[in-house]
């Protein structure tokens, strides 16, 4: 073989050798990207239900098997001032719903409000509650938490909200990401990781949103989790 032929031949091994390499480091990316917890093409990010971790949102994305449709049961929301904030566009997107928020409120807060939602008969048999009350830290947030999980019937079904801002918040937003291992009926909206990932959403207090886009990412937020929420059986 001549020297030019030799050439020719090691050339075109390399090109197809570099080929080769291309389209495995391709795959490699893709796949990478599928299974990252940041991999925004799932739309489902920090949303846990039973038996899944709030960092891997793409498992808490699966729709079950359809018996299940938040849609047809009542929303009762208690929350502060964040979910007073977002009150509007909380509203556009969750029709069926009653928003009970004010600033300053704290978990234990919560729990009157809903025994007094219970006491009264206002809260229905089928509702789904949120509770967006991690803000506020007390040295019982845990515990009252604990309380609320306690009070939620057979039939109903409980979204928990992480808090964002503050060192002090971490225990309770840890407490509550063990919830949904506990209890089927229990979903948590990861607040505190969502907007982790958007920073520039939030004001100069590092806890409240700066303006409507903030306002959007929370309602999103509540609907993702709603769309993987189940019942007490």
């Amino acid at each position: 073989m001549s020297r030019k032929k030799t050439k020719a031949v090691e050339a075109t091994r390399i090109l197809l050798i570099a080929a080769i390499f291309v389209a495995v480091l391709g795959v490699s990316i893709v796949v990478q990207l599928s299974l990252s917890p940041n991999f925004q093409g799932f739309g489902r990010d920090n949303v846990s239900g039973p038996g899944e971790n709030t960092q891997q949102g793409e498992d808490a994305a699966e729709e079950g098997d359809g018996s299940f449709n938040w849609k047809k049961h009542p929303v009762f929301i208690i929350g502060d001032s964040l979910t007073y904030g977002a009150r509007h566009e909380i509203a556009k997107v969750v029709e069926n719903s009653t928003i009970d928020s004010k600033e300053g409120r704290n978990m234990a807060t919560g729990v009157q409000i809903l025994k007094d939602w219970i006491d009264s008969g206002l809260l229905a048999e089928d509702a789904i509650v949120i509770i967006c009350l991690a803000n506020n830290i007390t040295d019982s947030t845990s515990k009252d938490a604990q309380t609320i999980v306690d009070m939620i019937e057979p039939g109903q079904s409980l979204i928990m909200m992480t808090g964002h801002g503050l060192a002090s918040m971490e225990p309770a937003n840890e407490f509550i990401r063990t919830l949904p291992n506990l209890y089927a009926f229990v979903t948590v909206a990861d607040w505190d990781l969502t907007i982790a990932q958007s920073p520039s959403l939030l004001s100069g207090d590092g806890i409240h949103v700066a303006g409507s886009q903030g306002n959007v990412l929370y309602a999103d937020l509540i609907v993702r989790a709603l769309e993987v929420s189940k019942p007490r059986p």
